[in-house]
């Protein structure tokens, strides 16, 4: 797997050319790298199958380099242009909030070339001095350096999904193969993972380990035994896998899914019946007879319960419910009927209406909200009041083009004193107002509460965006009392944002779950920039599902008259 190898290459170059004041080359590396990086297959696949240069912003030039790091695993033309910027891009680029901007002042002034020499300046006070710098950035530079040292590895959700897909793909095609599946974090539907853990139903485990510890990504091979192994791939990222008899699958796999606190209460229940668990199976204390094992479904129903699915199993009140009989009915893939919070050509994306419109209704949902930037956010060509009236005129000619119901409206910021930049009035007129968070984001929890709260009360919204506003392993979450936001948001009928955007994920579950137990309603968005985003709605649905919801919960699975009827102001 080399996507994100790729990625980060070409993410780089583009710094490095914009330091070197190359102009609109770093633009068209990055397009490039944004595609790839939404990719849900490896693209060694996609190369083989000669179609490079259909990926959006992949033209010849790096089309042809991107061939070269699949084939060798590095890149020429980027090792020459890191000796001739003698600035290690790579590793600076891993600290949050700095940018190739910052970097190059960082080095003509203070000849910084790396982290090791950040980290000293910055200790030594020096960075604050810098014009564009000051004391605030340089406590957020020395403190993203000391998150970074302590960060663990893991990996977004959706850079896992093609590793998952190729390990199956590789086993699955022998017919000494049983069944694989998928246990651990994954399972569960979490944001990151750390690793991934596989099970196999096979009579020739040996045969299975082969397989596994010579697929072509493997760098490294931990561990090789007689049914276990460990290997790294080429990304970092750790795979186990264990082959188990049929009649154990089904403990093995509630036992590798986990979470350690579900399957300890689990263990507990058993005990009281006089059974222990394991992932073996479910055994009597008394005659040591396997009492289950063959199914999940099976062991949950020998210990009194229903069936609880992964994405619930953390211990936070699910086994309760299930003994209660009062688990949800979660919400799937296949009850929402459309997306929220899609941005176009109109501020930073790269689609126009007509074109996601048209990818939305090949989707079959029924329908969609433009929500481009307006306000102060930092990015280019955000909406202002003098482009407005074309951005609806556009929108509603997209309408008539379309069998989908499309929704107009805003991403607007939440200013620093919890203003908008924008009417009450003019804002009512809109269908969807979703406003966020994007500027001063360091703000103690007291004052960022009051801020949100504030535009929560005086203004006609309709989504509260990522209401964290982090970006996963990059940028922490804002500081927020929950309680009160959830208060204010259930008290105006606003509903909370499940972000389905990769790096966001906002709001993850755990926090979806809190704001449901406040009686709070959501609302599913891709935050979608590009066509190929539009998919990624199912990442907010792990999310919905970790945090319990069910069909009446979330807007996005309301019929279309009642959807209007909740938006209106």
């Amino acid at each position: 797997m080399k996507n994100q190898l790729i990625v980060k290459i070409l993410n780089n170059i583009a710094d490095i050319l914009e330091l070197q004041e190359v102009p609109f080359k770093p633009i068209a590396y990055r397009r490039a790298a944004q595609s790839i990086e939404s990719l849900s297959e490896d693209i060694a696949d996609v190369y083989e199958r000669g179609e490079l240069e259909e990926i959006s912003g992949v033209g010849r030039n790096i089309a042809e380099k991107i061939a070269e790091i699949i084939e060798t695993g590095k890149l020429k033309y980027y090792e020459r242009l890191k000796r001739e910027i003698k600035i290690d891009v790579e590793g600076l680029n891993n600290i949050p909030n700095l940018g190739p901007k910052k970097i190059k002042a960082l080095y003509n002034i203070l000849r910084v070339k790396n982290v090791e020499d950040l980290e000293k300046a910055l200790r030594e006070q020096k960075v604050r001095r810098l014009p564009g710098f000051g004391e605030k950035t340089e406590l957020l530079l020395l403190q993203g350096i000391e998150a970074l040292q302590k960060r663990p590895s893991r990996f977004l959700y959706l850079h896992a999904i093609p590793i998952v897909e190729m390990v199956k793909k590789n086993l699955a095609r022998y017919d000494f193969v049983k069944r694989v599946e998928v246990a651990g974090s994954y399972r569960r539907g979490k944001e990151t993972v750390g690793d991934l853990d596989f099970l196999v139903v096979s009579s020739q485990p040996a045969m299975v380990m082969d397989v596994f510890t010579k697929m072509k990504d493997v760098t490294e091979v931990l561990a090789k035994g007689g049914t276990k192994s460990s290997i790294r791939l080429s990304n970092g990222m750790q795979v186990d896998l264990r082959v188990v008899q049929e009649n154990e699958f089904g403990s093995a796999l509630l036992y590798f899914i986990g979470s350690k606190e579900h399957n300890i209460e689990l263990r507990k229940i058993a005990l009281k019946k006089g059974l222990t668990l394991s992932e073996y199976g479910l055994f009597s204390l008394k005659t040591k007879k396997k009492i289950a094992g063959k199914s999940q479904e099976e062991v949950y129903q020998k210990l009194g319960l229903r069936f609880i699915e992964p994405e619930l199993r953390e211990n936070k009140g699910e086994i309760y419910a299930a003994r209660q009989g009062k688990l949800p009915t979660l919400v799937t893939a296949k009850d929402i009927k459309g997306v929220f919070h899609n941005h176009t050509t109109w501020s930073d994306g790269h689609n126009s209406h007509l074109e996601m419109a048209q990818k939305a209704e090949e989707l079959g949902f029924k329908f969609m909200s433009f929500n481009d930037h307006f306000g102060h956010v930092g990015i280019t060509n955000q909406l202002t009041e003098k482009r407005l009236g074309k951005y609806l005129q556009e929108i509603e000619k997209v309408q008539k083009k379309v069998g989908i119901r499309v929704f107009n409206g805003v991403e607007i910021d939440i200013l620093k004193d919890g203003s908008l930049p924008l009417s009450a009035s003019k804002l009512s007129k809109l269908d969807v107002v979703i406003a966020s968070v994007h500027v001063a984001l360091t703000m103690k929890e007291k004052e960022m509460t009051k801020r949100v709260c504030h535009a929560l009360n005086k203004y006609p919204i309709n989504i509260l965006g990522h209401p964290f506003d982090r970006i996963l392993q990059e940028r922490e979450a804002i500081a927020l009392n929950l309680d009160k936001v959830f208060e204010t948001a259930q008290k105006h009928n606003i509903f909370l944002e499940a972000n389905s955007s990769p790096k966001r994920m906002d709001l993850p579950g755990e926090s979806i779950k809190a704001g449901l137990e406040a009686g709070c309603k959501f609302a599913l968005s891709t935050d979608a920039h590009h066509l190929s985003h539009l998919p990624y709605y199912f990442l907010g649905v792990n999310m919905a599902r970790r945090g319990w919801l069910e069909q009446k919960h979330l807007l996005n699975c309301w019929s279309l008259g009642k959807i209007e009827k909740a938006l209106q102001k």
